[in-house]
């Protein structure tokens, strides 16, 4: 891969400032050092380099550790076993574990990677869609943006290759049959965090929590992940449907996606019916874009559902 080349503007150095975490990303636990914390570490950092206009101050070296444990303040190698393309700027990336321990993670917690772009280090959050419990190896969804710089790093990934993360961050709580239903509000590759949450439920028999996931895509083709939200719509506390925003028609999709999928975006209308189409009083989970979000939000908020009966990722 060619270098990439990058100049001394301030939106450069913006473009390499930490993003501050979302209240929804803090577990509320007392976790140390705290997403928050790190957060400020890293601040700090940034503006000390941006002060004396001296990047090289960026790459200075973290704790890394090569013992496949994860952390919240060590980065830690993780090598790649396979790389699946799902759409055109989209790839699943499955990381190995050694035998068959778990990434010790709980419902909703995100992982952070680091990567070096022209000696320079950027980091981004991802949220693992494998089960919790998954051993051996964990998934991450990743979606590339052309001018993205994390992105100009991931797209040179090949199997084999090893790559650092730290965390968990976040994490929604959830306990068997605490709410009657589940609404998952997803956009693109908001779906992460939706299917940890999904196969927990399906796969605890004793957990009775009706689930209606709501996946907006911009086409058909778009889906993430369409066989295994087949195979989880087929459990009967499920139901998957689709709002997808550059299609037209229906017609020409396959019958089965027919009946549960729409053209456009989610309305204020079409969030009434979802809402009165829940088999029991609906907990609502949102993730997508900060846009995205922000127009759930406002949605909910003028159909009457107060704040505590939604969770914001």
């Amino acid at each position: 891969m060619r270098p990439l080349v990058m100049s001394e503007s301030e939106d450069d150095w913006l473009s390499l400032m930490p993003t501050e975490p979302l209240e929804s990303q803090c577990c509320g636990s007392g976790c140390k050092p705290c997403v928050y914390d790190v957060y400020q570490k890293e601040l700090a950092q940034w503006e000390e380099a941006k002060a004396k206009k001296d990047r090289s101050l960026l790459t200075k070296q973290k704790e890394e550790s090569s013992n496949s444990e994860l952390k919240p303040d060590t980065f830690t190698a993780f090598k790649i076993s396979s790389v699946e393309q799902l759409t055109e700027d989209t790839c699943q990336y499955k990381f190995e574990l050694p035998g068959n321990s778990s990434l010790g993670l709980s419902l909703g917690q995100h992982i952070v990677l680091r990567g070096m772009v022209n000696g320079l280090e950027v980091q981004r959050a991802y949220t693992p869609v494998s089960p919790v419990n998954a051993e051996g190896y964990f998934e991450v969804l990743i979606k590339c943006y052309e001018a993205g710089l994390m992105s100009q790093y991931i797209k040179s990934w090949i199997q084999g290759d090893t790559v650092f993360w730290r965390g968990p961050f976040g994490g929604f709580p959830y306990s068997p049959n605490q709410y009657g239903e589940l609404l998952m509000l997803a956009s693109g590759t908001g779906i992460a965090p939706m299917l940890p949450i999904l196969q927990y439920i399906t796969e605890n028999e004793d957990d009775e929590t009706f689930i209606t996931l709501v996946g907006c895509f911009r086409t058909f083709e778009n889906i993430y992940l369409k066989p295994l939200l087949q195979d989880q719509s087929r459990y009967w506390n499920v139901r998957t449907c689709y709002v997808l925003s550059q299609e037209s028609s229906l017609e020409k999709l396959p019958w089965s996606y027919q009946e549960n999928t729409h053209t456009g975006h989610i309305t204020e209308n079409l969030m009434k019916k979802m809402i009165n189409s829940c088999r029991r009083k609906p907990f609502v989970l949102i993730c997508g874009s900060v846009a995205f979000n922000e127009d759930m939000t406002r949605s909910l908020k003028a159909i009457g559902l107060k704040q505590d009966s939604y969770f914001v990722f």
